[in-house]
């Protein structure tokens, strides 16, 4: 990855890479990796720039909160100083352009959890409820009796995965899970529909696919 951002940068290329870290260390799968690119990528070259998004509300557990990071590795150059003076007015400037300004009050919840000495313990507890949601919904939703029902997207970390459904509108069929199950799940696009695994107890997984294929069948008559 690296040596062909690089490459990229070397051919004259000006580029900006973004590494969207808002789950950062809520990945579940040993196989994946367990650290952000943009340690790799800070410094490649000097027409890069690569930024860090990270976000509270989603590695902190605030969903509320809506409390993000910006991280920003500029290229090497001779003058930080005006460099980084140039880049904070930049930021700044889209901040006030976009949501005007962010709430002190989730700044500072996130600041006072950051500096407690049991932060550390709390976020491996909620990470393992959450490793235990994720497992079981890979031992369902790969079935082979679903398999005419649907495929599945890769998943590994986070708090949703996506099903791309066979035969019946995404829309449609969320419809008929909220009206007729009372399951509520998120439609996008023509076919697919997200499940968000995180506010799942183990015990209503299963029972929540085994809903979604009864109402795949059922609206296909």
């Amino acid at each position: 990855m690296r040596d062909g951002i690089a490459a990229a940068g070397d051919a004259g290329k000006k580029l900006v890479v973004i590494c969207d870290d808002a789950y950062f260390g809520l990945i579940f799968s040993d196989a994946a990796s367990q650290e952000s690119p943009f340690g790799l990528l800070a410094n490649a070259h000097a027409n890069v720039v690569c930024i860090k998004l990270d976000g509270a509300t989603k590695e902190l557990f605030v969903w509320g909160l809506r409390c993000g990071f910006l991280t920003v590795a500029p290229p090497p150059c001779s003058n930080p100083d005006a460099l980084f003076a140039a880049l904070e007015r930049k930021l700044m400037g889209a901040i006030r352009a976009s949501i005007s300004n962010c709430t002190s009050l989730s700044q500072a919840i996130v600041l006072a959890a950051l500096r407690s000495p049991t932060l550390p313990a709390e976020r491996r507890e909620k990470f393992e409820i959450l490793r235990a949601r994720a497992q079981r919904v890979r031992e369902v939703v790969y079935r082979e009796k679903y398999a005419r029902h649907w495929d599945v997207y890769p998943f590994n970390a986070g708090y949703f995965m996506c099903i791309r459904v066979k035969g019946v509108p995404a829309e449609k069929l969320r419809l008929h899970l909220l009206e007729k199950y009372g399951i509520g799940v998120i439609a996008m696009g023509q076919s697919d529909i997200r499940v968000a695994f995180s506010c799942l107890e183990l015990d209503q997984i299963e029972p929540l696919f085994e809903s979604t294929a009864q109402a795949i069948a059922e609206l296909r008559g």
